[in-house]
This record gives C-alpha cells, structure tokens and sequence, in this order.
C-alpha cells in the first residue's frame, strides 16, 4: 500500500494536483468564512472527471494547506482562517502584537509541517490497529469524550475559572437553539426559519474572534500598529525571523510529540476534528508546563500545540473514514463521497481491495506538510505586510471581509446578523475579561454531547449503568474524575498560595505608624 500510493503521489499528475491544493488550501486558510469542507465540496464536481487517486490528493493538500493557512490571520489579525486556528490565536496575536508576528509564523510553519509528516507516517504503519481501536468508541464513550472536552477548555482558557464554565455554559446553552434531534421540534427559534439548523459556526466565529476584537481595537483608540509594526527590515528581515520562528519549533521536540500525539489519538475518533483537538491539545501542553502562566500570553508552546496537533488530526481522520466508512471530519466526509462517486466502498476490507488509493491520500498528507515549509518561507514577507495597515485602516476591512465571508459562507445575509450579535458578544467578553474560546468550544460540542447522550439513553432504555458498562467507558470516566479532582485540588492550593502571599495588613495587622 505505501509503495504504490508513494508512485501515485510523485508521478507528474499526483504532483501537479498536490501542488495546486496546497496553493488552493493556503487561499483557503487566509480567507474567513471559506472553510476547507466547502472548498472540497466546491471541487467534488470537478474532481469526479479525475481518477480516484487524484481527487484523493488533490482534496487532502486542500487539507493540509488550509490547516496550516489558517494560522496566518490568526497571528496576524486575531482572526482565524479555520476552526483549528482559533487556538492558535491565543498565543500568535500576542505574538504579533509584541513585533513577533514573523516568528510566530515561522513556528506555525515548522510546527505543521513535523505533525503532518510524523502524523502521515505513523497512521501508514498502525493504520489498521487504529481502525480496530476506534471502533471501541460508541455514543456512551464519545460522550464522556465531549464532557472531557468541556472540563479541560473550559477551566484551562482564561485567567479565572468561574469566567471560563460560564462562558462554556453560554456557548452549550446557545448549542440548543434549533431543531430537535430526536422529534424535531423547534426550540429557541422564535419563528426564524433561518435558526431551525441552529447557529452556523462560521458567522459565530467570525464575529466573536474578527468582529468583537475589531470593536476593541476601535474602542481603545490606539494609534500603534496592531502587530509587528516595527518589522521594517523588508523581505530579508521576515524571513529571517520566519527562519528563527522554524528553530524555535525544533528546539521544543516534546512539545511537538505531544501535539501530535493528541492529534492523531483524538483524529481517529469520528466527528472530533480539529476544533475539538487543537482546544484539548492547548490545555495538555499548558498543564505539562513549567510556566503556566506564559500561555495566553504569546508562548510558543502554545502556538506549537495548536499546529502540530491541527495538521496531525489530517491524516488521522483518514482511519475511520477509510476502515469504518465514517467521515472523521466535515472534509473527510467529502472525501467518503469521492469513494462512492468512484463506485468504492470505504470499510474494513477497503484496504485490501483499495490500498493503493488509500496509500496516496495518507502520503498525500505528508508530502503536502514537507511543502508547507519552503513554499510558506517564500510567502512568509508578503504576509507578515498585513500587519503593518494602521489601525484606522485595519477595522473597517477586517469588518467588511468578516461579514463578507460571513455572507459568503450560505449566502445569506441573516448569517452576517449572527455575525454582528457575536461580535457585539465578544466584545463585552473580551473588555470584561471572559475568554470566548470556551463559547466557541461550547457550539461545537453542544450538538455532539446531545446527540451522544440521546443515542446512548436510546440503546440502553434509559439505563444509566450502560455509561459504565465497559472498560473504554470506565478508563474515560477515570480519567474525567481525575481531572476533576486535580483541578479542584490544585485550585484550593493556588487559593492558599494567594493568602499566604498577601501582604499582613490583608490579614487583619495594623500597619505601623510613620
């Protein structure tokens, strides 16, 4: 299998296709409100003209250059190109806004390119064992998965961790609005035909992460640059930063193991992506490290977690659409179209009866992350440009694309209204020290831990002894109390640490009279 998919990749036409998506997918990533799930989609009828093999690279180097490209305007204007590149805004913008915008690029590209390849190269040698051990995961396990995902994010983003379970509770109580998933009903629409599908991610993102920082860059009135203003070395200075940005990323090996490790773990769980990854891997680096506090505040660790893990969840979610026939993302459920447009059938026996196609999408993935290195070194300069527009002229565009892509997204303008709602929502969160990572975090998993839960109470009648009715379900289950009881161990000892800490006129002492 890895013999003739590696021919398919480096003839002409595989490395053609693999160049065009690679280029593709960085347009892709820049752009807000054009998700890779829809440039795929968009290609499908395109690709249907081309030879299984093809279409599979040239839609997984779509993948692997909007995952990395969507770091770009996340660094560089807080505004991120992808779900995933929401994580690694919390770090990058801080980044940028210290004048480190080129190196924050480098990282994210040297980062993405060692999680693809490593990622690639480790699902081609277990990509079978993988597939066996995902299928341990039924509707009670991946509930506990999505409960996990909550209680990590939630208690980890932000300063203070009341704030972070409000603002997830926001998000998971904002999940609900739309249709039932079991009678249909409608819930929290308030007639709007537009809301019966719930809130569209897109929009949301758009305004809590584009909009609401824009009305706080207004609201503060600054003058400066928002980011690496001060980068005026031209051409060669970007890239040398770029440059310093890729050593950086080698010099933290463990914490790129362990991005990818989360990543290709979490990738071969069905319906997890991206979204849900980058968030768990941010908060594993951040509690594995020595300085905490340095997370949030322009770490490269963080920005490292989040794009290790982003382009290694690529190749992962290949394994339970390629052996269970279940899309492991929205991208990878275009690619399980492409299989049966194709007249093949993605299951267990898909390897031996296809191996050679399913060979090509995983290299697919692992030469598309070697390129991301030298093509994104050569795109490095005119990128980190974006960051030298003053500030008067930064906020209306960045609005206008916003709610541009926000429209663009289903073409409808009730999508650039959430957009706005959001923005005003992230606002007032930001200014009043609410992250909105946990919100965000809350509308993706809304959806799932309802539908996990349903399904569960369903084959189990109402049973709650079905949640712990198997040894995947009771390790899950462990693992969520110890990490209950860590936080709130821990959080007892930072309180006491504060006490211990204040000064003796806190404690009820007189000062002394001067």
């Amino acid at each position: 299998m890895f013999l003739d998919g590696l021919d398919i990749v480096l003839s002409p036409l595989g490395l053609l296709w693999l160049i065009v998506g690679l280029l593709l997918g960085f347009v892709v990533g820049v752009l807000p409100g054009l998700s890779t799930s829809n440039t795929a989609a968009l290609l499908l009828p395109f690709s249907v003209s081309l030879p299984t093999e093809q279409a599979l690279i040239l839609i997984m180097s779509v993948y692997a250059g909007s995952a990395f490209a969507g770091s770009v305007p996340a660094i560089l204007v807080n505004v991120p190109g992808e779900a995933g590149s929401a994580v690694t805004a919390l770090d990058g913008y801080q980044m940028a806004r210290q004048g480190k915008a080129g190196i924050a690029i480098g990282i994210a590209r040297m980062a993405s390119t060692l999680g693809g390849v490593i990622s690639g190269v480790v699902v081609l040698l277990v990509i079978a064992p993988l597939g066996a051990f995902a299928l341990n995961f039924g509707a009670r396990e991946m509930f506990i998965v999505v409960l996990l995902g909550i209680v990590l994010v939630s208690t980890l983003v932000g300063k203070n961790i009341v704030k972070g379970v409000l603002a997830g509770g926001l998000g998971l109580v904002l999940a609900t609005i739309g249709g039932s998933p079991l009678s249909g009903q409608e819930r929290f629409t308030f007639g709007e035909i537009e809301l019966y599908d719930g809130i569209q991610f897109v929009p949301a993102l758009i305004g809590l992460f584009a909009i609401g920082e824009m009305l706080r860059l207004a609201a503060e009135s600054r003058t400066s640059q928002p980011a690496a203003a001060h980068l005026d070395g031209g051409v060669r200075r970007d890239l040398k930063d770029a440059v310093a940005g890729a050593r950086i990323t080698l010099k933290h090996g463990g914490s790129v193991l362990r991005a990818t490790g989360v990543g290709v773990f979490l990738g071969i769980i069905p319906g997890v992506g991206t979204g849900v990854s980058n968030f768990v891997s941010y908060a594993v680096a951040k509690r594995t490290a020595r300085n905490p506090a340095e997370f949030g505040k322009g770490s490269a660790r963080g920005v490292i977690a989040s794009e290790a893990c982003d382009n290694a969840v690529g190749a992962a979610t290949l394994v339970p659409t390629l052996t269970l026939g279940v899309p492991g993302s929205a991208t990878m459920a275009v690619v399980l179209a492409q299989f049966y447009i194709q007249g093949i059938q993605p299951g267990p026996k898909v390897l031996a009866t296809h191996g050679p196609e399913a060979g090509a999408a995983v290299i697919a993935v692992v030469a598309a992350s070697i390129l991301i290195l030298p093509i994104g070194m050569l795109i490095t300069a005119p990128l980190v440009q974006i960051t030298k527009v003053p500030v008067k002229i930064l906020v209306p565009v960045v609005l206008v694309l916003g709610l541009t892509g926000s429209v663009a997204y289903r073409g409808s303008l009730f999508d650039m209204g959430i957009a706005t709602m959001f923005g005003i929502i992230g606002f007032f969160m930001l200014v009043n020290g609410y992250p909105v990572v946990p919100l965000i975090l809350g509308l993706i998993l809304g959806p799932m831990l309802e539908e996990h839960l349903s399904r569960a109470l369903a084959l189990s009648n109402g049973d709650l002894d079905y949640f712990f009715a198997s040894p995947t379900a009771l390790v899950l289950w462990s693992g969520l109390v110890a990490l209950v009881a860590y936080l709130v161990i821990s959080g007892a000892r930072g309180r006491r640490r504060e006490r211990a800490a204040r000064p003796s006129t806190d404690r009820g002492s007189k000062a002394p009279v001067q």
